[in-house]
């Protein structure tokens, strides 16, 4: 690999020259303000205020790390001292002046780094370089402090001064990936420049550049995959290209990206997408111990689990998703595809289980477990009692129905075949009943005479219905697949499983029912008929029915409804005469019937007459 050539030399013997290895981070630092990518607004700022003579005394660059904040702050300084500066405010590199910034011996150019230089005695240290002149004249002095925001508070007030009002040939540029951490008195003395994150199609070029001239074997998947792991920084890209290339022996392909990360194949995300949309828990647990087997970092499958949801969630309210997210085409079709197989409600639900799961990795706790209970919510809505699970089974349910009442429309209608010419079994009138009222609605028996049939009218001729057929055809309680008995078997499981679903106040009303009756796919509770206000508050909270039918769907496996009836039919009150009110006189005129108080005292006080008094 290319490097600084040395040779070192002995009396009397030549010593093999060798080459100093260089990671590509620094082979391949930009020496231009062109060669800055996705940073167009800083790097075209800088330059013009160089072209025109207007720098500021002071600049703040904030970014995440890796975005080319010290280089920029090192080209600002190449490009105010290159004696052969170029069109367009670019240094020449060629220039002393400019090599020595380069290599770093330059004595005009300082770069200090705050985490280490933060008390008041450096910073003093530092106020008095300022006050000394360049090494050549018309130079300027430039200091770089890195990781600024890691100045203490003292320190950073001993800068203020200096800082305000630094000499003519002295400028300052402070680098910083926190900069609400700065003095609002240091921010308000910089001109400010943001650096973002890179994104993924530059990266990808960018480092398809440096492929090609290391002659590493590549291919886009793995760059791209390179590119989003770095999250928009180009030193990290960089290193971690380097890093898969060593290990790919100079090829730069997908599995090597997953080894040396631990990552996921992305169609792992795709099926388990598919997992949740199926309710397969079974696929689920299965892929999590197939990447504990492949030693997948089970962590960042959480991690990666999540942007991908997010991704899905992004698609159903983002038309304009390629606009809002930085992401290959190719990812964004994944995410449209398990868009259609799942509901806003059921991603949501997913990203609250996935980011609870991050936390509790976070916190230490068993990786694989917490994952494999996490897919299990996920999958299976029944084992968790949270109000969002509960509402994605009842939204489950509600689908299933859906989907069999319109198979059952969009059946074909058979219609009734015509009453062939057979044996009809005549309808026998109950005895006693007049003649007229047997004959009205009733189809006239056929004579089987010389096997000879009375023509039935027209409008009787769909009622009369061939004895074997009417055997043949099922009835009612043919075609119902539950039935009382099967209620009763699961009725302890159902009262036990909804239980801590309903709740105190829910579950106090619907312990007071009782298995009443099966009709076809509903289940009738009864309550007595006391009971009156438990029957209203049930029949008014539709929560209620609506659990205990999905829980009774589920030990019954048949999709049942709930309703909540007394324990007879409803006595309808009988309508009478109106009474007659009697005439206030009448009744002050009516015989009185009272009781004998000689007979009650008797009775309850044990009293005995003595002797009868007659009253004159």
């Amino acid at each position: 690999m290319a490097g600084r050539l040395r040779i070192a030399e002995e009396p009397g013997v030549a010593m093999l020259a060798q080459v100093e290895y260089q990671a590509l981070y620094r082979k391949y630092r930009p020496q231009r303000f062109s060669e800055i990518i996705g940073q167009g607004h800083v790097t075209e700022t800088l330059a013009r205020e160089v072209v025109e003579d207007k720098v500021a005394h002071a600049y703040l660059f904030a970014g995440p790390r890796g975005t080319g904040k010290t280089t920029a702050a090192r080209i600002l300084a190449k490009s105010l001292n290159c004696t052969n500066r170029q069109d367009g405010g670019e240094p020449c590199n060629v220039c002393s002046s400019c090599v020595g910034i380069t290599e770093g011996s330059s004595l005009d150019v300082i770069e200090l780094d705050a985490a280490s230089h933060n008390s008041v005695d450096d910073i003093r240290d530092m106020r008095v370089s300022v006050s000394t002149v360049a090494s050549a004249g018309g130079a300027k002095r430039v200091f770089i402090l890195d990781e600024a925001h890691m100045l203490s508070k003292a320190a950073g007030n001993a800068l203020l001064k200096t800082l305000e009002e630094p000499p003519a040939h002295v400028h300052f540029v402070l680098a910083t990936t926190e900069p609400y951490k700065l003095l609002d008195t240091i921010r308000s003395r910089a001109q400010r420049f943001d650096f973002h994150p890179v994104s993924i199609g530059s990266l990808v070029k960018h480092l398809g550049s440096i492929s090609d001239s290391e002659g590493y074997q590549r291919s886009e998947e793995a760059l791209v995959a390179v590119a989003r792991h770095a999250r928009g920084s180009v030193r990290d890209s960089m290193s971690l290209l380097e890093q898969v290339a060593a290990l790919g022996e100079s090829s730069v392909e997908i599995a090597g990206v997953n080894r040396a990360l631990g990552l996921a194949d992305r169609e792992v995300y795709s099926r388990l997408g598919s997992a949740v949309a199926d309710l397969d828990a079974r696929s689920a647990l299965e892929m999590v111990a197939t990447l504990s087997a492949e030693g997948a970092d089970l962590r960042r499958f959480v991690a990666e689990a999540i942007a991908f949801f997010r991704g899905v969630f992004l698609v159903k309210y983002a038309p304009n998703l390629s606009e809002v997210v930085d992401e290959s085409e190719d990812v964004i079709d994944d995410w449209r595809r398990i868009a259609d197989e799942l509901s806003a409600s059921d991603v949501l639900r997913v990203l609250d289980i996935m980011s609870e799961a991050l936390i509790q990795l976070r916190e230490g706790r068993e990786e694989r477990l917490m994952i494999e209970l996490a897919l299990l919510k996920m999958t299976r809505p029944e084992v968790a009692s949270d109000p969002a699970s509960l509402a994605a089974r009842l939204e489950h349910l509600e689908q299933r129905m859906k989907r069999m009442t319109a198979g059952a429309t969009a059946a074909p209608q058979i219609p009734a075949p015509k009453p062939a010419p057979a044996r009809l079994e005549p309808v026998v009138a109950p005895a006693g009943q007049p003649e007229a009222t047997k004959a009205e609605g009733v189809a006239p028996s056929a004579s089987v005479e010389d096997g000879a049939i009375d023509e039935a009218p027209e409008d009787s001729a769909q009622e009369l219905i061939p004895v074997e057929e009417a055997a043949a055809s099922p009835g009612p309680a043919a075609a119902g697949e539950v039935t009382f008995l099967d209620l009763q078997s699961v009725w302890p499981a159902l009262v036990a499983g909804v239980r801590d679903i309903l709740g105190s106040r829910r579950y106090a009303l619907f312990r007071e029912s009782s298995p009443g009756a099966v009709e076809g796919s509903v289940l009738v509770m009864h309550l007595p008929e006391h009971r009156s206000f438990h029957l209203q508050q049930l029949n008014s909270d539709n929560v209620v029915a609506a659990i205990v039918a999905t829980k009774a769907s589920e030990l019954l496996g048949v999709d049942v409804t709930v309703e909540f009836r007394t324990d007879g039919e409803p006595q309808l009150p009988v309508v009478s005469e109106v009474p007659v009110i009697p005439n206030k006189d009448d009744l002050a005129e009516a015989p009185e019937e009272g009781t004998d108080p000689t007979s009650l005292m008797s009775e309850f006080l044990g009293a005995e007459v003595v002797e009868e008094v007659e009253n004159d």
